[in-house]
């Protein structure tokens, strides 16, 4: 990115910056440089160096996390406490009380988080969408429901629950969870489910495994899938093909 030359303007685009990321985090509570990288539209460098204000400002910490034994630790920036109450509106929002802490860090989750925070930048950052809402963050759905990894709202006012499938599970695992997806569409709670893969071979074997599931169960009775009405609303794609999903 070329250096902006008007002072004014060089200190707005920082002031940018700095929400951009405060406000991602709040949301996420952590993710890469990398990731951070992505929102910003900055180098590695001037990630470095805004990262580097926000924690002087005590608004987030930075933790080297050793993931692989074979590979270089991982630096991942968390939001504080202090962060989290200087980051939401005072008008409109409440704050989140949730904060990083690298005790509960799950090592086993950090790619597939990871994943899902460069989808919703590219998402949000091709216009897409208008809200993006973690899956944990769902509170209206019953308790035993699977929730789906994300929420996406469109600019269509489409609500697409976002499933991230880095490995494929057992076709029984397959059949709970296409029954949630199937009773939320019906009940409205979104309008489409899809399942985002790395690349084209899990697609594929994904797609097959969940499009023959044959029966399932719904409010207590076992019923067999009719793909024209059950099918209609699901999607599969490859991680650089979900914005065309998410826009079909």
């Amino acid at each position: 990115m070329a250096i902006i030359q008007d002072y004014a303007a060089r200190m707005k685009r920082a002031v940018d910056k700095k929400r951009l990321i405060m406000r991602f985090l709040r949301d996420e509570i952590y993710t890469t440089l990398g990731v951070i990288s992505l929102l910003i539209g900055v180098d590695e460098r001037g990630t470095r160096a805004t990262v580097a204000a926000l924690e002087k400002e005590g608004l987030v910490k930075r933790h080297s996390v050793s993931v692989y034994e074979s590979l270089p630790p991982v630096v991942v920036v968390g939001i504080t406490a202090h962060g989290q109450a200087m980051s939401y509106d005072l008008a409109t929002e409440k704050m989140v009380e949730k904060v990083f802490e690298i005790g509960r860090f799950s090592r086993q989750n950090l790619q597939h988080t990871i994943d899902m925070h460069r989808l919703r930048v590219g998402a949000e950052s091709a216009g897409l969408v208008k809200k993006w809402v973690n899956g944990d963050r769902l509170k209206t759905l019953p308790a035993k429901v699977k929730r789906p990894d994300a929420i996406a709202l469109t600019h269509h006012d489409q609500r697409i629950a976002i499933e991230v499938e880095r490995t494929i599970k057992t076709p029984k695992r397959y059949i709970g969870i296409l029954e949630n997806h199937l009773a939320a569409i019906a009940a409205g709670k979104w309008q489409k489910t899809i399942w985002v893969c790395p690349n084209t071979q899990i697609e594929e074997r994904l797609k097959r495994l969940i499009l023959s599931i044959q029966y399932l169960v719904q409010n207590g009775q076992k019923i067999r899938i009719n793909p024209a009405e059950h099918h209609q609303n699901l999607r599969f794609c490859t991680y650089a093909n979900f914005e065309d999903a998410l826009s079909a």
